[in-house]
C-alpha cells in the first residue's frame, strides 16, 4: 500500500465504489479500474498497489452486500492486472426497496453544495440520486446537532425513507437511537391450519435468550443463547436495510378470513413499545424479515 492512502482511506474509497456498483443496471459489465473512474476518482492518484488493494478490498465488500461481481469469464486465464479485467454486476438482491411500496426505484439524496459534473448530470437524470440541498435538518440537544435527514426517495411514490432510528424528548432534552434501548423482540407467524411459531429474543448482559415455541404441536420451548454480536446484528439488520422504523403498523388483506397472520413486537428501556401486524398482507421486506428468524426456527 502507498503512503498516500491509509487502510482507512482504501476502506471509504471500496464503500463509495460498492454504493456505484448498487446503483449500476444489473449485468453491466465494467472493470475496478472503469469503476474508479465513473465514482468521479482521478486513477492517475493511486499507484499499482492501492488499485491492487481496492479490487480484492471491493470484491469482499461487494459480498457483503449481495452483489455478485461475475469474472468467471477469466478463469484459469493469464490476461493481465486484475483491475482491468472486466466482470459482470450481479445486483438485483442489492437494490434497495422503498418500505412504503416497494420499488426498487429510488433515488440517493446529495446533501450540501455539491460540485456539478458529468457524472452528477448522469446520475440526477437517471434517477440514481436526488439533490437534497443545502441545508441538513437536524435537532440540537444539549449543544449537539443530530440529522434527522432521509437517506433516499422513492421515485414511484415518492416519499422520503432512511431517516434516522431516533427517539427525541418532547422537550429535546435527550435524544436515543432505537438500536440501543431494544430490549426484546417477539416475531409469531402461522394461521388456522399451519399453527402458530412464536420466536422470543430476550436481551441480557452476555448477548439474548431466544425462546421458539411451536404452539401447534404443544412442545415444550427451546431456548438458545446468542452472543452479543448476533443480538446486534439482529437489531441493526432490522433498523437498518429493512427500514424497520418506517413501516406501516398494519398489513392486513380483509378479503381473505384464513391464510397466514404474523406480528412483530419490540420492546424497548422505559416501557416503550412498537408493534407491527399482518394477515394475508406483508411488507416489503417481507422475504428479509423471514430470514432474520429462520435461523432459528422453520417458518
Amino acid at each position: 500500500m502507498s503512503e498516500r492512502f491509509s487502510k482507512a482511506d482504501i476502506k471509504q474509497i471500496v464503500e463509495d465504489l460498492v454504493e456505484e456498483l448498487r446503483e449500476c443496471d444489473n449485468g453491466t459489465v465494467i472493470t475496478t479500474w472503469q469503476l474508479l473512474k465513473a465514482a468521479g476518482y482521478d486513477i492517475n492518484d493511486f499507484e499499482q498497489f492501492d488499485l491492487f488493494d481496492i479490487h480484492s478490498a471491493l470484491f469482499k465488500a461487494a459480498r457483503a452486500e449481495h452483489i455478485t461481481l461475475d469474472m468467471s469469464a477469466h478463469k484459469n486465464k493469464l490476461e493481465g492486472l486484475s483491475y482491468n479485467l472486466d466482470y459482470i454486476v450481479k445486483n438485483k438482491r442489492a437494490q434497495i426497496k422503498c418500505p412504503y411500496c416497494g420499488s426498487i426505484n429510488t433515488a440517493r439524496y446529495i446533501f450540501g453544495y455539491p460540485a456539478f459534473s458529468e457524472r452528477m448530470q448522469r446520475k440526477l437524470d437517471s434517477g440514481k440520486w436526488e439533490l437534497g440541498g443545502c441545508c441538513i435538518s437536524g435537532v440540537e440537544i444539549n449543544g449537539q446537532v443530530f440529522s434527522t435527514n432521509p437517506t433516499r426517495r422513492c421515485n414511484d411514490c415518492k416519499k422520503d425513507f432512511g431517516k434516522p432510528p431516533i427517539i427525541i424528548s418532547k422537550k429535546k432534552e435527550t435524544i436515543e437511537d432505537i438500536r440501543d434501548i431494544v430490549t426484546s423482540i417477539k416475531f409469531s407467524v402461522g394461521g388456522y391450519f399451519q399453527g402458530f411459531t412464536d420466536i422470543i429474543i430476550k436481551r441480557n448482559d452476555k448477548g439474548a435468550v431466544v425462546t421458539v415455541e411451536q404452539i401447534r404441536y404443544s412442545e415444550q420451548p427451546v431456548e438458545t443463547k446468542i452472543s452479543s454480536a448476533k443480538w446486534n446484528k439482529i437489531v441493526n439488520t432490522l433498523y437498518g436495510p429493512l427500514y424497520l422504523n418506517e413501516w406501516k403498523k398494519d398489513y392486513s388483506d380483509n378479503d381473505i378470513l384464513d391464510g397466514t397472520q404474523w406480528s412483530l413486537d419490540i420492546k424497548l428501556k422505559n416501557n416503550l413499545k412498537r408493534s407491527y401486524h399482518g394477515s394475508n398482507d406483508y411488507p416489503p421486506y417481507w422475504k428479509e424479515l423471514l430470514k432474520v428468524f429462520r435461523q432459528f426456527a422453520e417458518i
